[in-house]
């Protein structure tokens, strides 16, 4: 065999076998091939390292639900977080961002990243700061979801509004970054989850091992579930609503607690004015699939039995805050804003006969006899299945308030219009940030009081409701959670006699 040839080029070195009958033209010239594809060769890798240095400057992160697993419900969450979250990121380090007022500038602001092939969130625009000298290359990091572009739709807020405005009041020694004028929408069906998280990291710790994110939940999740059993009536369930919640507040991404317990983790905080903005959420079932739920001998007559009563409208997503009850004694108009739920039902003896609402009684009927709010809704007979909400104007229905001729309502012999009336109790709530509870309600012995935005509120309708409530971390799987009541009077029922 030939000698074989070895030519040093850069940091590469290649080796050329020249065959052996060629003449010396024609391994010259093979030679001098080589060596170029050679220098080509080393240049060219000289621009990926250079390229791949860049690229190694992006930070990146991992991302987690603290206590989820294969059994949560929050798998769900993980799933949405799949599709990217917004970061925002300061720079302590880096004196040139702090500005003659002393705010500590954003090093980048809320910068979208998402998840690249490796299961890893990246953007081109999230880059290390340099961490040459005494620098580390330090940031700290605040990421939410959803976006702000999404939680205005929530509320039906455009691009311009001052709804969910990102402010920064952070200096040097102190992070204040906020989501001001935060809302959440009246209509239960359209409330969405808000979890953020937060992380220190440093070029030199992290750059290879990227920044986790332990994303938190910052709503309270809340949900209704009802049972019971009576020998002289039936209850039927169309809606429910959760009177006065905190529905306005601002979130402060660099909050702590004044006095954390052992092992708090948590992550940033809400902003309340000293009289919050107030509301009801409510969601009324409607025809998307929404059917009607039967309280009576024969279906939810029993604690393992019960159902939840939120229909499609699903899990109602609160701001956290600490509710006095509904004072129905003497604050029935509710000046105070005191907590309650309510529930769209109707009340029926067995025999079918309506009781409640009141027979006569119509929500458009401005005669004497009004006294409470009727909502009516076509309904199919054989399923119980929501088909319309129905508006009455004298003998006659509407799927409008115009009460025109086009939008008369012509009932087909499968459905029947059925009316219902809001059925309120007072309740006490100490929410929190990332906990769920679910209130079961018992109308074995009643069904509550008129609500208080009905003419003529706290007039009871039957005599007692027993409500329990369950509550557990938004997080826990089913089976691990704790039971603690919450209900306001005696423990156990809350007897609404006037």
């Amino acid at each position: 065999m030939a000698d074989k040839t070895v030519f040093g080029c850069c940091r590469s070195r290649f080796i050329i076998y020249p065959v052996v009958f060629m003449n010396k033209k024609e391994l010259s010239y093979i030679a001098i091939l080589a060596l170029s594809a050679g220098l080509m060769s080393s240049c060219s890798q000289e621009d990926m390292t250079g390229s791949r240095q860049a690229v190694e400057d992006i930070i990146s992160f991992q991302v987690s639900l603290p206590g989820v697993n294969s059994r949560s419900a929050d798998k769900d969450m993980l799933g949405a977080l799949a599709s990217g979250f917004d970061v925002t990121a300061f720079c302590p380090e880096d004196e040139s961002r702090i500005s003659a007022d002393g705010t500590l500038e954003e090093y980048f602001s809320e910068q979208r990243v998402t998840q690249d092939g490796d299961g890893k969130f990246r953007s081109d625009l999230c880059r290390w700061p340099g961490n040459k000298d005494e620098k580390q290359g330090s940031l700290k990091f605040f990421a939410f979801y959803p976006s702000r572009s999404d939680l205005r739709q929530s509320v039906d807020e455009d691009e311009t509004s001052a709804r969910f405005a990102l402010t920064n009041h952070s200096s040097a020694s102190t992070f204040d970054y906020r989501l001001e004028n935060f809302k959440i929408n009246r209509d239960i069906a359209r409330h969405v989850d808000f979890v953020v998280a937060s992380a220190d990291g440093t070029k030199t710790e992290n750059l290879y091992s990227g920044i986790n994110l332990d994303f938190q939940h910052q709503m309270t999740r809340v949900g209704l579930r009802a049972w019971g059993t009576n020998a002289s009536y039936n209850v039927e369930i169309a809606g429910v609503r959760i009177g006065r919640p905190v529905t306005e507040g601002t979130f402060n991404f660099a909050a702590v607690p004044d006095a954390p317990e052992e092992g708090d983790n948590s992550v940033g905080g809400w902003i309340l004015d000293e009289s919050p903005v107030r509301d009801c959420v409510e969601y009324i079932f409607r025809e998307s699939g929404d059917v009607v739920i039967p309280i009576d001998g024969g279906s939810n007559n029993s604690e393992n039995t019960a159902s939840s009563i939120m229909g499609n409208g699903g899990w109602s997503m609160v701001i956290p805050y600490t509710h006095d009850a509904w004072n129905h004694h003497d604050d029935a108009p509710n000046t105070r804003q005191g907590m309650y739920f309510s529930v769209l039902l109707r009340v029926t003896d067995k025999s079918g006969i309506r009781l409640y609402p009141y027979p006569g009684y119509s929500d458009l009927d401005d005669s004497d006899e009004q006294k409470m709010t009727v909502i009516y809704l076509a309904v199919e007979k054989s399923t119980g299945s929501v088909m319309k909400r129905l508006y009455k104007s004298g003998n006659r229905y509407f799927t409008a308030t115009d009460f025109t001729a086009a939008s008369e309502y012509n009932l087909p012999a499968t459905q029947e219009i059925r009316e219902y009336g809001w059925a309120a109790l007072p309740i006490a709530t100490e929410w929190k940030a990332g906990y769920e509870y679910t209130y079961l309600l018992d109308y074995s012995k009643g069904v509550g009081l008129h609500d208080p935005d009905d003419p003529d509120p706290g007039a009871p309708i039957l005599n007692e409701v027993a409500v329990s409530t369950t509550v557990k971390e938004w997080n826990s799987p089913v089976g691990e959670h704790k039971v603690i009541d919450l209900t306001v009077i005696d423990n156990s029922t809350i007897n609404i006699g006037k």
